[in-house]
Parts: structure tokens; C-alpha cells; sequence
């Protein structure tokens, strides 16, 4: 009877040191297992976070060339025809009327070109289409534009005009921004024949997809690409919260897809 009474306590301390190590095994495992998702979690922070930083200095990069591009407007349109104005009031000598109506038509002449050219830097830092005709008339205005300086096609779809409409003023330049840099982009480097703009509304904003026909960006050459003006754009959506689906397809044309939140 004592020898029944010892083997069940040795079997009753087997289990409970069977359960204890069980126990312990778990939360060792458990504890394993949170500090690989605490490193995960901080390996995923530290991307997101390099990320934004890229997305930051893409920003900063972004407005540097363009201070960079008005200075050399500036220097170049605005600053040679005051110039040429200057140097055409210096050398004038007045010896009759038909020689003083030839210089006022040469002042005239370089005046209004110097108002052109300050139109047309003062349209590309804040497009007035947007404010007189809205999003959709300030891009087809710039489509108008591109089309009839190169040989190329350029449809917008549009099934989402009363959300275009209802967008916020930054977010709708941004989009203008957008929409203007990847057709400089097609220009530059695609070499396309036609370009589709699709607007379409889904539940939760308008969906944006941007296409055309031209060489594509191989896969070895997308980081390359990213740095010419890829990089901008996607700062410039994550700046107004748009969700990004950017595929592209090589040899076969380029494809931006993006959504945003109405």
C-alpha cells in the first residue's frame, strides 16, 4: 500500500514538473516571440521612418529646383529683355519723328514681351485656370498647350467632375502638380504618341490612373527613374494622403494609379 501511495506521488510530481517545464516553455517562447515582433516592429519603423525622410528631402529637392527654374526664368526671359530695353533707351538719338516711333515700337515690343514672360512664370508657380475655370479646365488648358507644341495625343476620361469639383485648394494643386509633372515626364522620356487620363469614383474618394504608350521603365531602371521625377510625385501624393499603386510595364508603356480621399 505504501509503494502505490509513493508512486502516485512521484507520478503527481512528475506531472506538476512536467507542467511547470510546459509553463515554462511557453513563456519563453511567448516572450521569444515578442521580442522578434518588438524587432520587427522596430526594423518597420525605421523604414517608414527613412522613407519619410526620402519623401522630405524629395520635398526640399522639389522646391529647390524650382526656385532654381524661376531664377533661370527670371534671369534669362525677364532679365535679357529688360536688358535689351535698357540698352535700347542708352543708344537712342532722336534726329526725327519716323526714328522716335521706330524706338517707342521697339520699347513697346520688349515691354510686352517682358509681360508675357512674367505671365508665364507667374501661370506655372499658381495656375489662374484653377481659380477661373477649376481642376478640370486648368489641365485641359495645359494638355491644350503641350499638344500643340508636340506631336501627341492626350485624353482625359473624366466620370468623377462633381468630386474634382469639391476637392480642397491644396489638395487640387497638388493633383495639378501631379497631373503636370507626369506629362513632363512622358514628354522628356517616354517617347508616347498618346497619354489616357482616367478619373473614376470609388467608395472612398477618385481613383486617378495616368497611362501612356511609350517605352515603359525597365525594372533595373526604376530607381534610376525615381530620382528624375517619380520621387516628387509620390511626395507630393503622400503629402495629401493618397493611397499609391504604381505598376509599371516594361516596353509597353507607363501606368500610375493612385487614389484620393474625398
Amino acid at each position: 500500500m505504501e509503494n502505490i501511495d509513493e508512486n502516485i506521488y512521484v507520478l503527481i510530481f512528475a506531472g506538476t514538473a512536467g507542467m511547470c517545464i510546459l509553463a515554462i516553455s511557453f513563456i519563453l517562447l511567448n516572450v521569444r516571440l515578442q521580442n522578434k515582433t518588438l524587432k520587427q516592429k522596430d526594423r518597420d519603423q525605421q523604414v517608414q521612418l527613412l522613407h519619410q525622410e526620402e519623401l522630405l528631402q524629395a520635398i526640399i529637392n522639389s522646391q529647390e529646383d524650382e526656385r532654381k527654374r524661376i531664377g533661370q526664368d527670371l534671369h534669362d526671359d525677364v532679365g535679357t529683355a529688360l536688358s535689351n530695353l535698357r540698352l535700347t533707351i542708352d543708344v537712342f538719338k532722336p534726329d526725327s519723328e519716323n526714328s522716335l516711333a521706330i524706338f517707342s515700337g521697339r520699347c513697346k515690343h520688349i515691354i510686352d514681351k517682358v509681360i508675357k514672360d512674367v505671365r508665364h512664370i507667374s501661370h506655372n508657380l499658381s495656375p489662374p485656370g484653377i481659380e477661373l475655370y477649376g481642376f478640370l479646365g486648368a489641365l485641359e488648358e495645359l494638355c491644350d498647350s503641350i499638344v500643340q507644341g508636340q506631336h501627341i495625343q492626350i485624353i482625359i476620361h473624366n466620370q468623377a467632375e462633381i468630386q474634382l469639383n469639391e476637392l480642397s485648394a491644396t489638395t487640387t494643386i497638388s493633383l495639378y502638380r501631379v497631373m503636370e509633372e507626369l506629362l513632363n515626364n512622358t514628354i522628356k522620356h517616354a517617347n508616347a504618341k498618346t497619354v489616357d487620363i482616367y478619373f473614376t469614383v470609388v467608395d472612398k474618394g477618385i481613383t486617378v490612373t495616368y497611362q501612356d504608350n511609350g517605352t515603359g521603365i525597365a525594372i533595373g531602371e526604376q530607381k534610376t527613374r525615381k530620382g528624375m521625377g517619380l520621387h516628387n510625385i509620390e511626395s507630393r501624393l503622400k503629402m495629401i494622403g493618397a493611397m499609391v499603386n504604381n505598376p509599371t510595364v516594361q516596353h509597353n508603356g507607363y501606368q500610375c494609379q493612385f487614389t484620393i480621399n474625398c
